[in-house]
């Protein structure tokens, strides 16, 4: 113990600090434990042992909770694929002689992501939907600077997620946003459809970018994209998207003449898991390509040792990147969601087109029967015309009653604000499941 306490006393000498309590200012005192609570395990056996207990009392009944993060049925194979010891490793991919697996499962990944984004190119990868929204911005800004002097206004969808337009603000904080002499302004959804209805919107022929996400935080659909570019040719339409599923069964984003699209791939084979990870993703234009961040995996041809012409995969274009040109860079993602990737990539090709369009479909017969018989019961929609895709939200008198009520019969019937529950619906819940959802929506809980 002698030992232990003057080892502890040169550390602290060393680092020029009084006691261990100086190691953890920076830590609000709010949110630091209290130092009359005593931990209630001494030793790892014990600790493992209340970790399952606690483990046993989180909720495990039926969830209708989406918001973003959704669930879905995952097939074994990507499970196995994706962990594979050859691709779950820290390392990042320069030495292309030594990682064409991985190599070559990214670009996989980045051409089926192009066919279901409908775009020419797209990245390998993002953090999330948020960093993707925020990086696709600007560059935007890169790409087209604008006149000099001129206000950069961006027109962003109220059906966008809070939690995104949060970190666009980290991002554009009030001196950046002077820097760029840009601007950001809210639209309004249609109070009865749940979609914007674009030739009501003034600023438009004045707006640089416009910012939807389509299905919206609140499950309905945007109608009428292509008015955007019918009103304002030269505007950046940036197409949002959390549930990547739904790019295989709604119009394609380029039909509606979107220049990039942004947004979430968790989805596609990434498990819930408490909110995370996401796979964030940029898919573009090609007039984009040389302003994006990100990776890009090409495909090249090299001869093998018996002189034989085969395929070859590289990062291609990485003098935009971090490692190379510091803080001069296009991109300062330097570790990013590869794993994630390749997994996105393993489910898209197991299920196919049609397998993601089934699922898809499912999702959206789940939510429309819910819909159906929710107004039988009486009970307002928040959009009472809108067109609903795998999320409804509905109106109740006393929401936080209706959760409480709800997980005592081990449902958590979805995400509740100001009065509206949005309850998500997946291939994974049955229409048993979703008569328990409607037996918890009425008026007096």
């Amino acid at each position: 113990m002698a030992y232990l306490s003057t080892d502890k006393a040169a550390i602290l000498s060393e680092l020029e600090i009084q006691g261990i309590d100086d190691l953890f200012a920076h830590i609000p005192a709010e949110v630091r434990k209290h130092p009359g609570v005593n931990f209630p395990v001494s030793s790892e056996l014990e600790l493992i042992r209340e970790a399952k207990q606690n483990a046993s009392k989180v909720f495990s009944g039926v969830s209708f909770s989406g918001y973003g993060i959704y669930e879905h049925e995952i097939p074994a194979a990507v499970h196995h694929v994706s962990t594979n010891r050859n691709f779950v490793t820290s390392y990042t991919p320069y030495q292309p002689e030594v990682a064409q697996g991985t190599l070559q499962a990214l670009f996989e990944y980045q051409s089926l992501m192009a066919m279901l984004t409908s775009m020419d190119i797209v990245n390998a990868s993002m953090y999330d939907s948020a960093t993707a929204l925020a990086e696709a911005i600007r560059m935007d800004l890169r790409t087209k600077p604008g006149k000099t002097g001129a206000k950069n206004l961006v027109l962003l969808s109220e059906g966008i997620y809070p939690y995104i337009l949060e970190v666009v603000q980290t991002y554009f904080p009030e001196n950046v946003k002077k820097e760029f002499n840009i601007e950001f302004e809210m639209v309004k959804l249609d109070s009865r459809t749940g979609s914007t209805r674009w030739e009501k919107v003034t600023n438009l022929k004045n707006a640089r970018a416009v910012v939807v996400m389509n299905p919206t935080r609140w499950g309905t659909l945007e109608k009428e994209l292509s008015e955007i570019k019918k009103i304002n040719p030269e505007i950046t339409l940036m197409y949002g998207v959390c549930e990547a599923l739904s790019l295989s069964v709604l119009d394609a984003p380029s039909e509606s003449g979107t220049d990039i699209v942004w947004g979430d791939g968790q989805s596609l084979g990434i498990p819930v898991s408490f909110g995370g990870p996401g796979l964030g993703f940029l898919a573009v234009k090609n007039e984009f390509m040389r302003q994006m961040p990100g990776r890009f995996i090409g495909k090249t041809f090299a001869k093998n040792r018996d002189g034989e012409t085969v395929d070859s995969y590289v990062i291609t274009l990485s003098t935009r990147e971090q490692h190379i040109r510091r803080e001069k860079a296009t991109s300062n993602i330097c570790s990013n969601q590869s794993l994630m990737a390749l997994r996105a990539a393993a489910y898209m090709a197991f299920m196919g087109w049609e397998g993601m369009q089934k699922q898809a479909q499912v999702c959206r017969q789940n939510a429309e029967y819910f819909k159906e018989n929710i107004l039988k019961k009486g009970i307002k929609l928040l959009f009472p015309e809108g067109d609903y895709f795998h999320e409804v939200s509905w109106m109740s008198p006393d929401a936080p009653k209706v959760m409480d009520a709800g997980f005592r019969e081990g449902i958590c019937a979805g995400v509740s604000e100001n009065g509206v529950i949005v309850s998500y619906f997946s291939e994974l819940t049955n229409k048993d499941e979703i008569d328990r959802l409607l037996g918890l929506a009425h008026q007096d809980i």
